[in-house]
């Protein structure tokens, strides 16, 4: 399966599909610095800059995105989806529209329930695509990290029409199971150290944040765990 990402920041979306055996097409991201580090490390993929500006890119499997969240997420002004920041998913189904891939992996502040989760599934649905979502951290896969996002999964009516029943799409995670494959000598969540830092901000240290992109970063063990259950649920569908 093939992979382009929408507001791709450092990669930690590209980097789970690399995880997933999943090649990233493109990337369109629009500051110089994180889109130095992902010439940095994943050169062979087309760079695209300003979403406002881009159409009809290459086709691709699955579309992934975490459009920003300054207007949705309860430290910003609360003016939802309809902001001038957040009201860039507008581009990002534009370009959905357009590509029509199989998945699409959509990030954002859990606060996208109140501040606009309607007109995003509304959006979907009126193009043809399902959806499921689940609000997970880095907790939930062994991590010290409890900052929580909400992540939905899209799937087109064709993908969803070639399968014999409705299968869902998010899978039962085992940690010391699945973590094993991309961390070799995983054991269990005691081999995970204690992060060093005098104190934090929204479960990250503090001085993370001030790192450029770190701390908005999608940690990429997550991004792997949804391209898996995507993968998993692309195998059922082809197996009927």
């Amino acid at each position: 399966m093939t992979h382009g990402s929408l507001f791709s920041g450092i990669g930690g979306f590209e980097l789970g599909a690399m995880l997933a055996g999943i090649r990233t097409v493109w990337s369109c991201e629009i500051e110089p610095f994180q889109r130095a580090v992902l010439k940095e490390r994943f050169n062979s993929t087309k760079q695209y800059d300003d979403i406002t500006k881009l159409s009809y890119p290459e086709k691709v499997d699955i579309i992934s995105g975490g459009f920003p969240c300054q207007d949705i997420s309860i430290a910003g002004k609360g003016k939802g989806i309809t902001g001038k920041r957040s009201g860039l998913w507008s581009e990002m189904y534009r370009i959905i529209g357009e590509v029509r891939p199989k998945y699409v992996i959509i990030e954002n502040s859990p606060m996208l329930t109140v501040r606009g989760f309607e007109r995003v599934l509304a959006d979907l649905s009126k193009i043809g695509y399902d959806a499921e979502w689940q609000c997970l951290s880095g907790t939930t896969f062994g991590i010290q990290q409890g900052r929580q996002r909400i992540y939905c999964i899209a799937y087109s009516s064709e993908e969803l029409s070639e399968c014999s029943s409705k299968t869902q799409v998010f899978r039962k995670f085992n940690v010391s199971g699945q973590l094993s494959r991309i961390y070799p000598g995983w054991k269990n969540r005691r081999d995970i150290p204690q992060p060093r830092t005098y104190g934090k901000s929204n479960d990250l240290p503090n001085q993370l944040d001030r790192v450029g992109s770190l701390g908005n970063a999608v940690m990429p063990v997550v991004a792997w765990y949804l391209f898996f259950c995507i993968t998993m649920h692309h195998k059922m569908k082809t197996n009927n």
